[in-house]
């Protein structure tokens, strides 16, 4: 991927904005001056720079965004994971003069170590799990994630490729599951992400039963890279039928 001229975002910063800024709108829009008074750790200049900036705005900046929009931490740290391995990778260091060759050597350790340190992050394992508020909008409807049958977290695949993702889960609830889905919680799916459907079907489950959920996924053309896509369960009607569990998901590194 060519990189970005300086001062200009690249598409991938880009779209990290830009559903930051959708995510503003969701929480109805309020105002950086009420964001900043709501946090109250970073200033209102601070936060309109996360979807003003020409860079990247470190972790801390972007959970105060984040936070004072209500939005799920866990899910929004592994964006900015991403989207950071992605600019990382992209930066091209310029050569060091022939004179100082033995500390450019010295220095490439570090540098080294801290984008091993990157990649590593971009692995923490976000465990789904059921909780109990807010309340789904059938009575005794309740779901329990059983196992990633394939594609275990942090599986290594190529670029332009595809592979099936299947997950198992179990409705634990009294209520039987009919022409419900798992829709993708970033839509739209930004530049250098991995390529599914909008939403996907689960065959229908009677209650105490397990029913496995198919994906296929392509892979961004190019590597490193990091996909960590999120799942929510919604009806016909795209209702979130669990609002109060955590999204399962899919975890994988796409190297060359």
């Amino acid at each position: 991927m060519p990189g970005a001229q300086a001062g200009e975002r690249t598409p991938e910063l880009e779209a990290f904005m830009d559903e930051l800024r959708k995510l503003r709108t969701r929480a109805g829009e309020p105002s950086f001056r009420k964001m900043a008074a709501k946090s109250g750790a970073v200033s209102h200049a601070t936060l309109h720079l996360t979807v003003t900036g020409r860079r990247l705005q470190p972790w801390e900046t972007v959970r105060e965004f984040v936070r004072a929009c209500d939005g799920d931490e866990e899910e929004w740290h592994a964006r900015w994971q991403g989207v950071q391995l992605v600019l990382s990778a992209d930066r091209q260091p310029e050569p060091a003069p022939a004179r100082s060759r033995w500390r450019s050597k010295r220095v490439l350790v570090p540098l080294a170590l801290v984008l091993v340190a990157a990649i590593a992050a971009v692995v923490v394992v976000l465990l789904p799990g059921d909780e109990s508020s807010p309340e789904p909008p059938h009575p005794g409807d309740s779901s329990k994630f059983i196992a990633d049958v394939t594609i275990p977290d942090d599986t290594v695949v190529k670029p332009g490729t595809q592979f099936v993702k299947v997950w198992e889960l179990q409705n634990t609830g009294t209520v039987e599951w009919k022409k419900r889905y798992l829709r993708r919680t970033d839509l739209p799916v930004a530049p250098g992400a991995c390529r599914t459907p909008d939403r996907i079907p689960v065959n229908d489950t009677a209650p105490q039963g397990n029913v496995q959920v198919t994906v296929t996924v392509g892979t961004p053309p190019t590597a490193p890279a990091a996909c960590k896509v999120f799942w929510k369960m919604v009806d016909e009607q795209d209702r979130e039928l669990f609002p109060g569990n955590r999204p399962i998901y899919f975890s994988v590194l796409v190297r060359p």
